[in-house]
C-alpha cells in the first residue's frame, strides 16, 4: 500500500502498528508500506486560490506521485497537521477513488513540542466519508 507522507515516513514500529490496524479494522488489507515523499509546493502567498484550485494542485502532485486509480492509499499527517489537510484528502478521492487512511503520528507534549505519539492514530477516512 502506498503511504504519502510531506515531512517524514513511520517508522519500522509504527508501520507494523498501522498495518496491524488497517488490516484489523478495514476491508482493504496490506502487508506493506512504500512510502512515497510528496512537497508541499503551494505558493507562499495563496491567498488568491480558491479551495479548487488548491485541490488540482494535490491531485498533480498524487498523480506525479503514482497514486492510481481504484487503490485506498495511506496519507501520514506532518507535524503541526497539515493546513490543508480536508483539501488533500478530497484530491485523494478525486484522483484515486477513494479517501485514504490518515495517519496521525505527531503529538504536542507540554512544552508545545512535536512529538511522536506512543501509538499511532490511524483514520479511515473513506469508511467515515459519505460515497
Amino acid at each position: 500500500m502506498l503511504a504519502f507522507y510531506i515531512d517524514e515516513p513511520l517508522s519500522a514500529t509504527e508501520q507494523t502498528e498501522v498495518i496491524n490496524k488497517i488490516n484489523e479494522f478495514s476491508i482493504t488489507k496490506t502487508d506493506n508500506l512504500k512510502f512515497i515523499h510528496i512537497v508541499n509546493e503551494l505558493p507562499a502567498d495563496d491567498n488568491n486560490l480558491s479551495h479548487q484550485q488548491i485541490i488540482n494542485l494535490f491531485e498533480n502532485h498524487l498523480i506525479k506521485a503514482g497514486a492510481l486509480t481504484g487503490t485506498q492509499n495511506i496519507f501520514i499527517l506532518p507535524k503541526g497537521g497539515l493546513r490543508y489537510g480536508m483539501l488533500l484528502q478530497m484530491a485523494f478521492k478525486n484522483v484515486t477513488n477513494f479517501y485514504p487512511f490518515v495517519i496521525q503520528p505527531w503529538q504536542i507534549n507540554q512544552n508545545k513540542e512535536y512529538v511522536r505519539r506512543d501509538r499511532v492514530v490511524v483514520t479511515d477516512i473513506n469508511s467515515a466519508m459519505p460515497n
